[in-house]
């Protein structure tokens, strides 16, 4: 089947327009192909976890069928639901990691190609949230089969010593393919565009819906004991380890109020994390509370006062935008879109380097000790998300590939 190639990256910057013939009134469908670990739970049901269930959903808003590509993996506890109306084609799951997972998926390329090619021959357009191994294939598929590829880059799109061989490949190929009937998209924020032909777009996991039921306390001060809050996998990546050790680095400073940590998420660097807490000695003001859903996670961010998202690399977090919308002020590591979503004044949290345990123990010794109008602060944040809702991403990315690909949005879904 003809088609076109759409790549998005998050960001601000107007859309391309180039028109590509399509038939008028066809029902258009959407294979997404993503490396995500997926399962099914005791009544059939398929579940992921993070904002992973509900961006596909807001991705299916956009067509009339979705076709969605997921890697299987054995049940596990918790996890959010999958859209319930798309078609699921799971993927065997390669195997190990790092490297080792790249030999798995090279030794059976033949069936993944056969099995995302299957998936994506009716689509009308083949949708790759990047990066990942299974996404990349995804993509030289559709580019393969002339379909329209909508490419969304979720890491962080400026290079940092997180950045892999095959992060700075897979940049490479949106970067080629960019432009005539690709639309591509890097998650992130900036006055600069990422690239020639991409684009920025921001990124959430809050629904209309539940931020109009949340009504969060702005008007308070900080608790006693203060309350921290990290939500997010517990992987290498997301610097958890030097938000443990700064907790160990207060916990010997007896003129500062001693806080404590809720720990929400959970990964393969759990255990290691909860032994060096108790190496640290501030395990006793540490609850690792594990994978949650959606409400849970709402109401531990409802009791916290400030949300530390330590990363090593990050393009646009979803977790600074759920904080937010609680009113809690986010301390973060200055990477990817943070420092333009945070405020580099503490507009709406502070900002430290990456991976320093000094500066970051510093920067909460101060939040504990200095005087902050706490109710101004809160209310900056609430009112920052109210704009970068699912409905508003959806939207976003709704209108850029209508306007690349000469269609329409029509009560929130394009048209051909």
């Amino acid at each position: 089947m003809d088609g076109a190639t759409t790549v998005l990256v998050t960001g601000d910057a107007p859309p391309a327009s180039v028109t590509t013939p399509v038939t008028a009134g066809r029902r258009l469908r959407v294979c997404a192909v993503s490396f995500k670990p997926c399962w099914q739970d005791e009544s059939g049901r398929w579940m992921s976890f993070g904002g992973f269930p509900f961006q596909m959903g807001a991705i299916a808003s956009l067509f009339d069928e979705m076709t969605l590509v997921i890697v299987r993996v054995p049940p596990r506890d918790g996890g959010i639901p999958l859209p319930a109306n798309a078609r699921i084609v799971p993927l065997r799951s390669p195997r190990g990691a790092d490297l080792r997972r790249k030999v798995s998926v090279a030794a059976r390329i033949p069936y993944y190609v056969w099995k995302i090619a299957a998936s994506a021959w009716d689509a009308d357009v083949v949708h790759v949230p990047l990066p990942g191994d299974v996404p990349l294939l995804g993509m030289w598929i559709a580019l393969a089969m002339r379909k329209r590829v909508l490419a969304r880059y979720g890491g962080s799109w400026v290079a940092n010593s997180q950045s892999t061989f095959m992060n700075r490949v897979t940049k490479g190929f949106m970067r080629r393919f960019a432009g005539g009937r690709n639309v591509m998209l890097a998650t992130g924020d900036g006055v600069l565009v990422p690239a020639p032909d991409v684009e920025w777009v921001f990124s959430t996991a809050i629904a209309r819906r539940e931020l109009d039921r949340n009504t969060p306390h702005l008007d308070r001060g900080m608790s006693n004991p203060p309350r921290l809050v990290y939500a997010g996998r517990l992987s290498p990546e997301k610097g958890v380890a030097v938000l443990i050790d700064a907790m160990g680095r207060l916990t010997q400073e007896d003129r500062v109020p001693q806080p404590r940590l809720t720990i929400l998420g959970d990964g393969d660097e759990r255990e290691s994390l909860e032994a060096r807490a108790i190496k640290a000695g501030c395990r006793e003001r540490v609850t690792f509370a594990g994978q949650v859903d959606r409400e849970a996670l709402s109401s531990e961010l409802a009791v916290a006062d400030v949300c530390v998202q330590p990363s090593l690399t990050e393009g646009f977090s979803k977790a600074w935008l759920d904080a937010m919308a609680h009113g809690l002020p986010v301390l973060a590591s200055n990477v990817g879109a943070a420092a333009a979503v945070i405020g580099t004044r503490g507009e709406r949290g502070w900002l430290v380097p990456p991976g320093d345990t000094d500066a970051l123990a510093r920067a909460i010794r101060q939040l504990l000790v200095q005087p902050q109008d706490w109710p101004a602060l809160r209310r900056r944040c609430r009112a920052y998300v109210e704009s970068r809702t699912l409905e508003a991403w959806a939207e976003r990315i709704g209108t850029t590939c209508a306007a690349r690909w000469g269609w329409t949005m029509t009560d929130g879904r394009l048209r051909a």
